[in-house]
């Protein structure tokens, strides 16, 4: 498996994967590609050794209250390559990138009907928060903030 930064060569690649893992909440090829081009965010992509996209995770940088704070944005793998530790190293390399530039804090929401998507962050060390975005899916589904602090 391979990981390393997505390309602007990736777009058409990583709005399928985006189809493929989140039929009713894909991003649109636009905002993939202005989160490609956009300096404060990263798309890490994991490939098999023929190319082939299988899974991809998306940060952002955002400023909250004159701090900059991480933001795992998205983050998908392919049915078939899912329970091999690929989501793991995706979240590892994101975390190495935040850290990089100095942000020491990641928040990320998720779905509270999504106990998998919860359960696999809080083995990554992040801890579930009091805060609630009603409706914050398609759907009408809430989702809960979850944040780590990075050392």
């Amino acid at each position: 498996m391979n990981y390393c930064k997505a390309s602007l060569l990736d777009l058409l690649a990583i709005e399928q994967l985006e189809k493929d893992c989140f039929p009713t909440e894909a991003f649109n090829r636009r905002l993939i590609k202005n989160l490609l081009i956009n300096t404060k965010s990263f798309i890490i992509k994991a490939t098999e050794p023929t190319g082939e996209i299988i899974g991809n995770i998306i940060g952002i940088i955002k400023k909250e209250n004159s701090t900059s704070l991480g933001r795992i944005f998205s983050l998908c793998v392919l049915d078939d390559h899912r329970k091999n530790g690929i989501a793991t190293s995706l979240v590892q390399h994101l975390e190495e990138e935040f850290y990089v530039r100095g942000i020491k804090k990641i928040r990320l929401e998720v779905s509270t009907h999504n106990n998998i998507a919860r359960i696999f962050y809080e083995r990554q060390g992040y801890q579930a928060t009091t805060t609630i975005f009603r409706d914050y899916y398609h759907d009408g589904t809430a989702a809960m903030v979850m944040r780590k602090d990075l050392s």
